[in-house]
């Protein structure tokens, strides 16, 4: 099954674009998804803790967002909903995004809760259409 899913672009600077897809929980709104194929892995606000269960996996070191080293702990998302549809259970990274908000703050008002990386694009054969601002996702049917 194939899904549509609308995004916003984001302009930080002149020229400089973040697509934006409306994250909710619990049918509220609580912020922003960035779609970024340059992340491999998807992380989410490890503030944000009343819309994760963390894993029981020890800390760990990892490249971020930039060249730095961040602490980095695993935890898991129930129900990811993505506009209308509730894509299920999805595991992540959890790091520190104060500092990405920060950024954002100059710019926007948005709020960033994570970014949908290369493990959820490549997991639903993700199509982004930069034209129509749109993402298209597979579903796996289940029998």
């Amino acid at each position: 099954m194939e899904i549509i899913i609308p995004f916003e672009l984001c302009e930080l600077e002149a020229g400089t674009y973040h697509p934006l897809v409306e994250a909710r929980f619990d049918g509220q709104h609580v912020g922003w998804w960035v779609i970024d194929s340059g992340a491999s892995k998807s992380v989410f606000d490890k503030s944000l803790s009343s819309h994760y269960e963390p894993d029981e996996h020890p800390v760990k070191q990892a490249t971020g967002l930039g060249k730095d080293l961040v602490e980095t702990a695993s935890g898991e998302i129930h129900e990811l909903w993505l506009d209308q549809t509730n894509l299920g259970s999805l595991t992540m990274a959890l790091i520190d995004l104060s500092h990405i908000n920060q950024e954002y703050a100059r710019f926007s008002n948005r709020q960033i809760v994570g970014l949908l990386g290369s493990d959820f694009l490549i997991r639903h054969k993700a199509v982004i259409d930069f034209e129509e601002r749109q993402m298209k996702l597979k579903l796996a049917v289940e029998e």
